[in-house]
């Protein structure tokens, strides 16, 4: 029995060592990530979105339009529209009417900052506007 509490302690250690514990837990490949001078907005794939401008930030979700270059997303506090997203053909986005003139410019994440954006995209979940619209 202590040889069998040495290596559970061995491997505990191990792991705690290499920094992290149940690595590979990769989330929001399919997140996207656009940004524009120093604002951005977060498309999360559980269909939520955060975009964080000068003026604030914004919650809510997300929905494509049938014509498949545009969306439209809705405040999740207030559940009015926040703005509509347009895909432009060179592959920018522009967005009105409440999140000023520009276009925004898609990221091009890796895999771990990927990942530290989908935290945000979870923790929409959590508000009370998630299931109530």
């Amino acid at each position: 029995m202590n040889k069998l509490m040495i290596v559970a302690a061995l491997l505990a250690t191990s792991t705690l060592a290499a920094g992290c514990l149940g690595c590979s837990a990769f989330n929001g490949g399919s997140d996207r990530v656009l940004s524009r001078n120093s604002d951005s907005i977060i498309l999360c794939e559980n269909q939520g979105f955060i975009a964080t401008t000068a003026s604030g930030v914004i919650e809510g979700k997300w929905a494509n339009r049938p014509d498949g270059t545009s969306m439209d997303a809705i405040d999740g506090t207030t559940n009015t529209d926040a703005f509509v997203l347009v895909w432009n053909s060179d592959g920018t986005a522009s967005t009105s009417p409440t999140l000023g003139d520009g276009n925004w410019t898609e990221l091009q994440l890796n895999a771990t900052e990927l990942d530290h954006a989908d935290v945000q995209c979870e923790d929409l979940v959590s508000r009370s506007w998630w299931t109530a619209q």
